[in-house]
């Protein structure tokens, strides 16, 4: 899928020196949200390829393991892509039912579900007015029946869209135990004419405002039996292009991610009051300042918007 008027006409997944949109999205979640992940580890599926269609997902690795860290999940990925066959129709149930049976596995622990997707769930022309097509009911389905759990879903969208049919899952999904569906487009933000800390800010403001509200929310459900699904759970091994990749290479070892060098801030990333600490605390309006002095003011210093909304930011 490439983006007619996003990421200069370039197919969406392009691997090069410039990161696409889903390694952006990956890293600015990936750094906002593992300071609260225990053990760091990360289930990762696709879809939306030739062996997947709108019935399956399948795991990053063909033994089923998570990813060690948003920084594995963007290597896994990266060699991943080139490697795939892009093909409709589009579900987004088959990845929800996944997420919920990782909820059921790990004895209801609270999950966050992140989908990163260039398209929305499938519609045909012949689809009568007023109604769903059948990937779109299958999505909803799945949407409601995952808001038995403690699991929130985040879709992020890359890409031109359109994402009318998304705006509208988000807005007016019926039946759930709480509101555990997010759409966020991606494109839009990141086509403002501002600096890209602040569209960073913006999105993962965006992506992750109402995580603490659906977290609160999740705390009164109880435990149910079994999730009922449509789909089958368990995850295909990833594509056999893939998994002959990965043998070509072997025994090459994992890649150890290593601690990054601690540098002093730039100038650009210094808070605005103190002039001292680095920016890691962002508010609604999209500036940043940090964490000590964002605290304790009420406004913002720099457009004196009431603050509303605060979020850590961490890199």
């Amino acid at each position: 899928m490439s983006g007619q008027l996003s990421f200069n006409r370039k197919s969406l997944h392009a691997i090069g020196n410039t990161p696409n949109p889903y390694e952006q999205a990956i890293s600015i979640i990936g750094r906002t949200l593992s300071p609260f992940d225990e053990d760091n580890l990360i289930p990762c599926f696709g879809f939306g390829d030739a062996t997947t269609h709108d019935q399956h997902v399948f795991s990053f690795y063909a033994d089923y393991r998570p990813c060690n860290g948003f920084e594995e999940v963007l290597r896994r990925y990266k060699e991943i892509v080139p490697y795939l066959h892009l093909s409709g129709p589009t579900s987004f149930a088959p990845i929800v039912d996944a997420a919920v049976e990782i909820v059921e596995k790990s004895n209801w622990q609270y999950h966050v579900l992140v989908i990163i997707a260039d398209g929305q769930v499938t519609r045909s022309s012949d689809t009568p007015p007023g109604r769903f097509s059948h990937e779109e009911q299958a999505t909803i389905n799945s949407i409601v029946a995952a808001s038995e759990y403690p699991l929130s879903i985040i879709l992020v969208g890359v890409g031109d869209g359109p994402w009318d049919a998304m705006q509208e899952f988000d807005d007016n999904i019926p039946q759930r135990a709480f509101d555990n569906f997010q759409f966020v487009n991606f494109t839009k933000i990141m086509s403002e004419h501002t600096d890209m800390a602040k569209k960073e800010a913006v999105f993962a403001l965006a992506a992750l405002m109402e995580i603490p509200l659906q977290y609160k929310a999740t705390l009164k459900l109880q435990p149910k039996d079994k999730y009922d699904v449509s789909f089958p759970t368990r995850p295909l091994p990833p594509p056999r292009e893939v998994i002959d990749h990965d043998n070509a290479i072997k025994p090459l070892p994992h890649a150890q991610i290593s601690e990054p060098v601690e540098s002093g801030p730039s100038a650009e990333q210094v808070c605005p009051i103190c002039l001292t600490n680095p920016k890691d605390m962002a508010f609604g309006c999209g500036h940043l300042t940090c964490k000590d002095c964002g605290v304790s003011i009420s406004s913002c210093p720099l457009c004196r918007e009431p603050i509303t909304t605060r979020l850590r930011l961490y890199s």
